[in-house]
């Protein structure tokens, strides 16, 4: 479904009946298929009168809130959404929804599958801040039926998360700045949770606690976007937080009062160090407990995934090169029983890091890299091609979009892409960047897209125990068409 911020029109089922009558009628040479048309337009309109004409009935005889209401509801819904008419739908929605918590109290499983129906219908009318309050409605509910299920509260928040990314994507700057400092609440709470329930030594802890540490990653590439994002994220981050997270002990600093608002003092980063690269830091603070934790509780061949994390967090934040941890994780691999070959492929090709998601099994974590490559190259060609990369939005062009495991929030964008081809150093750079090709059409600049690829950060290729420059390296960069 293609997000737009203008809400759709809805017709009347009487209207789209006389439009079909006057439009349809002119042309004799489809009088048959006009016919067919017509008879189901008007038969939809016959219908919704007699679901009508059954509810006046039921509330007369029972109540506006009785139970026998929700199949005509339902029956009427189903008939307006196969012709879009999404705002009566609403109506309708909010209609059914009083009357099954009227039926069944404000607190029952069975509201859930509606509010997700409500979600969609807002989706389709460009409500977002009625989505927003329906995914805080089903997560009450969720913790309401069952407190102690941790993972349906977590999922529960992570749901909101999805849907927050995603308007990051659709909305304007001082909006995509807020919608970001409320996933960063959002993963405050997630490692309250995860702490209180699974405790820090746990291994289910592992997964969670990594998309906090992810999350420090995307604070970093906020605060340093363009186009005014990144001065807006760092007004917002020192009200929230202060400027604790940006000062360093040293005298590179100056005053931030005429730049930020009346705050303490902004630091002059490290030459070729990112604005707030402590979270980097703090990020890989992070990884390496939960590097700990899996080296207690798991089997070599999770402890070998964690390393390949850790040392890309290592590289990101700037504590080394990283390739004892890559090579120590190959071999132990290899020690696992991981097939040789598929070892090899993997590491012997540069990567877009930090990943998204911790996977502990390779087969994951190989599968999600093929899945990446197959839609536009061959995977078992000597060609080294990194597949699709989908930027964020245009501040964010190295950015990956983050993408969700729930189909809703998978959303059909219009997108343009470059098919690219450049080197990556033995320390993860991108250069000699040159465009191949572009989609749907031919692009005005090209200027842009070098700029996004030399900024996009890749875990080198570990090729006969060194990390290696690899030339030639091929990827489509996908992005929004704004």
């Amino acid at each position: 479904m293609l997000i737009r911020k203008s809400k759709k029109i809805a017709f009347t089922i009487n209207s789209l009946a006389l439009f079909g009558l006057l439009f349809f009628g002119a042309l004799p040479s489809h009088a048959a298929e006009n016919s067919a048309l017509i008879e189901s337009v008007v038969g939809n309109a016959e219908q919704l009168e007699a679901y009508q004409a059954q509810i006046e009935d039921l509330e007369f005889e029972f109540g506006p809130y009785h139970a026998s209401l929700i199949e005509p509801l339902k029956s009427m819904i189903e008939l307006l959404n196969d012709n879009e008419d999404y705002q009566r739908v609403a109506q309708l929605q909010n209609r059914q929804l009083q009357v099954m918590r009227t039926e069944l109290g404000f607190e029952h499983p069975d509201l859930i599958p509606l509010l997700q129906s409500i979600m969609t219908t807002q989706l389709a009318l460009g409500n977002w801040e009625e989505i927003s309050d329906q995914l805080e409605h089903i997560r009450h509910l969720y913790t309401s039926i069952d407190s102690e299920n941790t993972e349906l509260q977590l999922s529960a928040i992570q749901d909101q998360i999805d849907w927050l990314f995603s308007r990051i994507t659709i909305e304007e700057r001082r909006e995509q700045v807020r919608n970001f400092f409320e996933i960063r609440d959002l993963f405050e709470e997630i490692e309250d949770i995860v702490e209180e329930s699974y405790g820090e030594d746990s291994l289910e802890a592992a997964p969670w606690l990594y998309k906090v540490a992810h999350n420090e990653y995307h604070l970093v590439r906020f605060l340093n976007a363009s186009k005014g994002l990144g001065s807006e994220s760092i007004d917002r981050l020192v009200r929230r937080e202060g400027t604790f997270g940006l000062e360093r002990q040293n005298r590179n600093s100056f005053s931030s009062r005429s730049f930020f608002g009346n705050s303490s003092l902004i630091p002059v980063v490290d030459k070729g160090r990112p604005v707030g690269d402590g979270y980097l830091r703090d990020a890989y603070s992070m990884i390496n407990k939960i590097q700990d934790v899996v080296e207690e509780n798991s089997d070599l061949e999770a402890q070998a995934m964690m390393k390949i994390y850790r040392s890309d967090f290592q590289l990101l934040s700037d504590r080394g090169s990283a390739t004892r941890g890559y090579r120590d994780a190959r071999d132990m691999l290899l020690e696992a029983g991981i097939a040789e070959e598929d070892v090899l492929w993997f590491f012997e090709r540069p990567m877009v890091i930090p990943a998204q998601t911790l996977h502990l099994k390779f087969a994951d974590a190989f599968a999600e890299v093929r899945e990446r490559i197959e839609p536009v190259a061959s995977v078992e060609d000597g060609e080294i091609h990194l597949g699709i990369f989908t930027s964020w939005v245009e501040a964010l062009d190295s950015t990956p979009m983050p993408q969700s495991e729930n189909p809703f929030w998978q959303q059909d964008y219009p997108f343009k892409y470059a098919d690219v081809s450049f080197s990556v150093s033995s320390s993860g750079k991108a250069s000699s960047v040159d465009v191949l090709a572009t989609g749907p059409e031919d692009l005005d600049s090209k200027r842009s897209i070098w700029r996004s690829v030399r900024d996009i950060h890749f875990r080198p290729a570990l090729i006969e125990n060194k990390t290696r420059r690899v030339k030639d390296v091929r990827m489509r960069y996908r992005f929004i068409d704004e």
